[in-house]
């Protein structure tokens, strides 16, 4: 066989593609898909054509690597501005979207063989990224056992982990799949940690928006222990609902932001400059509608967890929570997704999320609309309940 690259060999495709596949040959004439991370909120930009006095390029000129200069500064103005972070234009680097984001970051600081802490359950496609950039993804179960006691020793699995390669840790809250967020403290303890171990940190940030818990969210960065040895990922796809445009950027320390740069340039040049427009739009969205989008998240959350039957994960942020399917009565986990499917409604199996997350599933509750999830939901609730 002509030689290529193996690092592919084991990388799955996505699991969405399948649920997709066995909805199409349903035929459901109401099916109600809360497999993939979505919302019913109103994108915070709109496409059309604009003059150079509005923004610096039009949408047939190309940008430069790295973002335009006016969407990187207006970043830094927001970020100023929402939570007195102090970067600079030299710390962003505009991305497509938040898994460019990631993977140019992995790019940035592995070399072959290195390995990268994931704190587990995960989103689904970081451990194909680092194996993708040469590096070994090491899951390691905490936010389920964080998820059941506040008080479990997270730190202590890391320190489990670690070995003499490993290079970064990577984690997202509020956690994309169990809705766990983690507080202050937590974070000042994996800071330590990762400095004492000399990791770099790579922070999800995608659900920012949406911690629901009292003191909000906190990006690690701005603790000091972690202030230089972290990569912020940030996505417009779930704050301002434009996951169609594909933006995302990170926050990172200038000479890594310089080599993410570099990465950028020779994967895609450039995102498309009416993208980064979009962007430059989204961050003038007025406050009380994006405090709209995270109330009907919230109400989304108290719908699904004062409503579902079956035992799931207590939601502190995010758009999700994860199914426990281990007190099913009725067969193994895959015949409760195919009888899921077969009642019209779709959940994500546990596994894509990690290699310990079995029989879990998870559930977006915010792909759907209000009355619709309800609907959903007493689906699930008559297939967990009821026998065949």
């Amino acid at each position: 066989m002509t030689p290529h690259n193996p690092a592919l060999d084991d990388i799955p495709l996505s699991v969405f593609d399948d649920i997709e596949k066995r909805i199409a040959e349903l035929k459901h004439p109401h099916f109600l898909r809360l497999h993939q991370g979505k919302s019913t909120f109103a994108p915070c930009a709109r496409m059309h054509d604009w003059q150079h006095s509005d923004f610096a390029l039009r949408a047939h000129e190309h940008a430069p690597p790295g973002g335009i200069p006016m969407l990187r500064r207006r970043i830094v103005e927001h970020l100023r501005e929402q939570s007195r972070q102090q970067v600079r234009e030299e710390h962003v680097v505009i991305t497509c979207g938040a898994t460019h984001g990631i993977g140019s970051a992995l790019r940035a600081m592995l070399q072959p063989g290195d390995e990268v802490l994931i704190m587990s359950p995960q989103w689904l496609f970081v451990t194909g990224l680092v194996r993708a950039a040469g590096g070994r993804p090491v899951e390691v179960p905490v936010f389920l056992e964080l998820s059941r006691d506040r008080h479990f020793d997270f730190v202590a699995a890391l320190e489990a982990a670690v070995t003499p390669r490993t290079r970064a840790i990577y984690f997202n809250t509020p956690n994309n799949p169990t809705g766990f967020s983690l507080d202050r403290e937590a974070q000042e303890r994996l800071a330590r940690f990762a400095r004492r171990h000399e990791l770099w940190l790579i922070s999800d940030n995608a659900y920012a928006l949406y911690d629901f818990t009292e003191p909000g969210f906190l990006d690690i960065s701005q603790l000091p222990d972690a202030a230089d040895r972290t990569f912020s990922v940030h996505s417009f796809s779930k704050t301002y609902a434009m996951p169609g445009y594909r933006v995302g950027f990170v926050v990172a320390p200038e000479a890594m932001a310089l080599r993410m740069k570099k990465w950028g340039l020779y994967s895609l040049y450039s995102l498309a400059s009416a993208s980064q427009y979009g962007a430059f739009q989204a961050l003038g969205t007025p406050p009380d509608v994006l405090e709209g989008h995270r109330a009907r998240a919230r109400e989304a959350r108290d719908i699904t967890m004062r409503e579902l039957k079956v035992p799931c994960t207590r939601v502190e942020g995010g758009f999700y929570t994860f199914l426990d399917l281990s007190q099913w009565k009725h067969g193994s986990e895959s015949e409760f997704f195919a009888r899921a499917i077969q009642a019209g409604v779709s959940v994500a199996p546990g596994i894509a999320f990690g290699q310990h997350c079995r029989p879990f599933a998870r559930l977006c509750f915010t792909a759907v609309g209000h009355e619709d999830l309800r609907i959903a939901i007493q689906r699930l609730n008559a297939v967990y309940t009821h026998a065949p």
